[in-house]
């Protein structure tokens, strides 16, 4: 019995790999827009809990790792499915791992392995060290010049160096490609276009919801980018329930979960804010969502509770960033909140080395005129609008340096 007990269970792993195979097999045809039912027509599918298994599938994979010589594909899909437990947890260890399994498969195939590069690239970008990100996609794309996801890649890590004019000629060579449409959608964020975007997010979230295999975490992704943008143009209620769709698809979405914070702080909901505040630090104590939390206790007079919520937050600046992934997030936080100005300042100003785009430039406008740098926040903030984005944050920022500067 006992012997039969255990090869249950290693049926029951074997499933959970096989079934991870599947996901990550059907994924590229998701990015390519290869579904066989247009994305205006097909339903939606049910919601594939892929996360429940995700610990499983990577102790499977962990398991066979490093048993046949030559091996490239069990570290490259456990490259994979770190990245994606790290989407879904936030723990940026995981990330780490993510870049030495990628890196042990290169090893094993350095000449021709696609997917390879292409795993690294996704762990780099995660850790924002785009121009290495970007050799490794352009490694890949040698061996597979005409994928358009390898090419949206690339376009994608364009935006995040600030090279609009790079990323809109790739985009010009895709036109219409649905694997287009997420990295279409920020480039037309960016220069003005925020219906556009919309619309493309829209298209990229049914498409991703009419595929079962598609992983829970990235349908909910595009629910709350939905979101995201809808509240960036002052439509609090289609941004409500995007929020809502995406808390419903995958409930442990950090994303999702600011954007209903704010969503909440737009209709005077402070109570509903903090709750879904309260939630989210819960999953990871994000920078962004621990300065929410405590300013909305700080409003409703829980002075206690909002002092903790700061320690936590300078504790995380302190402690918790030493892969600088939260740079500007605690960059723009300590400006808005007079705390540490010229530290505030110093990590824009490193942020902007590493990824000189639009919201660089403009943390590094607001953090220089919160700390008396208004030459410095003129010329940043020209730069953060010179596409004409209509982000209100990067909007309200301007406004007030032009005041300061009577501009």
């Amino acid at each position: 019995m006992a012997g039969r007990r255990t090869k249950r269970r290693l049926s029951a792993v074997t499933v959970i790999a096989a079934s991870a195979l599947v996901a990550l097999a059907a994924w590229p045809a998701y990015l390519n827009g290869k579904a066989p039912v247009a994305a205006a027509e097909a339903p939606a599918a049910a919601v594939k809990p892929d996360w429940r298994v995700r610990d499983a599938s990577i102790a499977f994979l962990e398991s066979r790792a490093g048993r046949v010589r030559g091996d490239m594909l069990t570290p490259r899909m456990l490259s994979g499915e770190y990245v994606q437990r790290y989407r879904e947890r936030g723990d940026i260890g995981d990330v780490v791992r993510a870049e030495q399994a990628a890196r042990i498969s290169l090893v094993a195939q350095p000449r021709g392995n696609i997917a390879g590069e292409a795993a690294l690239a996704g762990a780099l970008l995660t850790l924002h060290r785009f121009r290495e990100a970007k050799a490794a996609i352009a490694r890949a794309r040698i061996w597979l010049r005409d994928d358009p996801g390898l090419a949206a890649e690339e376009a994608a890590l364009d935006l995040e160096l600030g090279d609009v004019a790079g990323a809109r000629r790739i985009a010009g060579a895709y036109r219409d490609d649905p694997a287009f449409d997420v990295v279409t959608a920020r480039l037309e964020e960016e220069t003005g276009g925020l219906a556009d975007a919309r619309a493309h997010v829209e298209r990229a979230m049914r498409r991703a919801d009419a595929i079962y295999d598609t992983p829970a975490e990235r349908r909910a992704w595009l629910h709350a980018r939905a979101a995201e943008l809808a509240l960036e143009a002052g439509d609090t209620a289609a941004a409500g329930r995007a929020t809502d769709e995406a808390i419903a698809i995958f409930p442990a979405h950090l994303r999702a979960l600011t954007i209903a914070v704010r969503v909440a702080l737009a209709n005077g909901d402070t109570a509903t804010a903090e709750a879904a505040a309260q939630r989210a630090v819960a999953v990871q104590p994000n920078p962004e969502v621990l300065g929410l939390l405590g300013d909305i206790q700080a409003a409703r007079g829980e002075t206690a509770a909002a002092a903790a919520s700061r320690d936590v937050l300078l504790a995380v600046a302190r402690i918790g960033d030493a892969l600088h992934v939260n740079d500007r997030l605690i960059a723009l936080w300590e400006a808005d909140h007079g705390v540490r100005v010229d530290h505030a300042y110093g990590i824009a100003r490193r942020d902007l080395a590493v990824r000189d785009d639009i919201y660089a430039e403009d943390a590094v406008a607001w953090t220089a005129a919160r700390s008396g740098r208004w030459g410095i926040a003129r010329r940043a903030i020209a730069k953060a609008l010179r596409y004409g984005t209509q982000d209100p944050a990067i909007r309200r920022h301007a406004a007030a340096i032009a005041a300061h500067l009577g501009a």
